[in-house]
């Protein structure tokens, strides 16, 4: 959840991986190089050519506490690499956002507090999934979004003609109204997928909504379901037991496949 932000001293964020790294059964990893950051990904392919399944993260641990922006946003425990790994999709790919597990020079808090879906932030994941999909000879990308991570999804579906369809889980997917719902500061220098409407009219959608979930309510996704073309493919499921992070393990297989 945004919370807002003020001025600080960084220390210094040099270079490099994180001391440990998830080992997910049947997942081996890779870190793909982009033009902006490198990206961390595991990824469980049967065959080549198929559609390639991608789970993009949330915003992971970033802040410490209400006024204090975390120096790494890496999720101390991923509840998408879970879900990922109870997908019985045959080419899944879990795919971390900027300077999660991994770091670079560009690293700094702004890249997963104001500007989350930088346009910065969101052409790596994009240059990953694109990269990835063409490791795989995959013709076809589905996306997984979780949380922030469904506003990166969209985000990269609409300017991505490769992907087929887009799930998201708990998703802020407009977040000026979800800052706004929450009363709380704005997004200053990160896009927003309600400014693609039209573009993300002709994308499948199933939405995913927490029917306990008060860091995004449902009504949210209802909302912005409804803000899409009539002719558009996009539909809300509540989830009545879900929270924001509980309750979507043990149901996910039911519900993805």
């Amino acid at each position: 959840m945004l919370r807002r932000l003020f001025f600080f001293t960084v220390l210094t964020m040099f270079a490099g991986g994180c001391a440990s790294l998830p080992a997910p059964e049947g997942f081996s990893y890779q870190e793909i190089k982009t033009d902006g950051f490198p990206l961390a990904s595991w990824s469980r392919v049967a065959k080549k050519g198929g559609t390639l399944r991608v789970y993009i993260e949330g915003d992971g641990y970033a802040w410490i506490n209400p006024h204090t922006p975390s120096l790494d946003p890496t999720p101390s425990d991923s509840l998408v690499l879970k879900l990922a790994q109870r997908d019985r999709f045959k080419n899944v790919v879990y795919l971390a956002r900027p300077c999660q597990y991994v770091t670079s020079r560009e690293c700094r808090p702004y890249y997963w507090t104001s500007g989350r879906f930088d346009p910065k932030a969101v052409a790596s994941v994009k240059d990953a999934v694109a990269k990835l999909a063409k490791q795989y000879q995959s013709p076809n990308v589905e996306l997984v979004g979780y949380s922030g991570g469904a506003a990166v999804a969209l985000l990269v579906a609409a300017q991505s003609p490769s992907v087929a369809k887009v799930y998201t889980v708990a998703g802020v997917l407009d977040h000026k109204a979800w800052t706004a719902h929450h009363r709380d500061s704005p997004l200053k220098g990160s896009l927003n997928p309600a400014d693609y409407m039209k573009k993300l009219a002709a994308v499948p959608q199933v939405h995913y909504a927490g029917g306990r979930d008060k860091t995004v309510p449902s009504s949210l996704a209802e909302e912005f379901v409804h803000s899409l073309q009539t002719t558009s493919q996009a539909d809300v499921i509540i989830v009545p037991n879900a929270t924001h992070n509980a309750g979507w393990v043990e149901v996910w297989p039911r519900l993805i496949n």
